[in-house]
């Protein structure tokens, strides 16, 4: 997918929770032959990033500098990570996001600067690598009694909250029961009107 006079940007891929309520690691499971992880990794690919950015606190990834404080640590360690401008970060457990579903986000940035979120859910954002944001995040993480809500901090730093066009693709998967629903979910029309189908891995020629 091109999109024209759009940024450069990177890819940030957040899957370094602990799956508690998965029960098993999330980044690992399964839709259609390929694991959650493999999906985000060429979800990024296809929106055009100039590099895709995994937070995994596992040898060989990206990993917290702060534990057991959530997304927020992995967006902070990311940064030093990021070669582009803007990051836009997707979380693991949404895997019927889809290019049609990110639009909004990745033209964004043309007209505005600071970011962007979706309403009503703080990931997957759209943020400008600058030193407000990474002074903003280490201050937070330094501080043990600071909230680590990420709306709250994407309300700090004023970024747009932009309308949702296609809710059937913000489904989240943080327990057996939720995968269960998008595993039946990506087969309908609905899913495929929303733009899931298009990342799907091939099947033929």
């Amino acid at each position: 997918m091109t999109y024209l006079n759009h940024p450069q940007f990177s890819v940030l891929i957040l899957c370094g929770g602990k799956s508690s309520r998965m029960g098993q690691d999330k980044a690992l499971l399964q839709l259609n032959g390929e694991t959650l992880l493999q999906r985000a990794v060429r979800l990024g690919h296809q929106l055009g990033a100039a590099q895709v950015l995994i937070s995994r606190n596992q040898s060989g990834f990206i990993q917290d500098q702060v534990q057991n404080a959530g997304p927020m640590a992995g967006i902070a360690a990311a940064l030093s990570h990021c070669s582009s401008r803007w990051l836009l970060v997707l979380p693991i457990d949404m895997p019927l996001l889809s290019p049609l579903a990110l639009t909004p986000l990745l033209r964004y940035p043309i007209l505005h600067r600071h970011g962007a979120f979706i309403e009503g859910f703080p990931l997957p954002v759209m943020l400008e690598k600058t030193e407000v944001l990474q002074q903003l995040l280490a201050g937070l993480l330094a501080d043990p009694s600071a909230s680590r809500s990420l709306k709250s901090a994407w309300n700090r730093l004023g970024l747009k909250q932009l309308s949702m066009q296609t809710p059937e693709a913000f489904q989240n998967s943080n327990n057996p029961a939720d995968f269960a629903k998008i595993t039946a979910l990506l087969a309908t029309p609905v899913c495929r009107q929303a733009g899931v189908a298009a990342i799907r891995p091939c099947t033929g020629a």
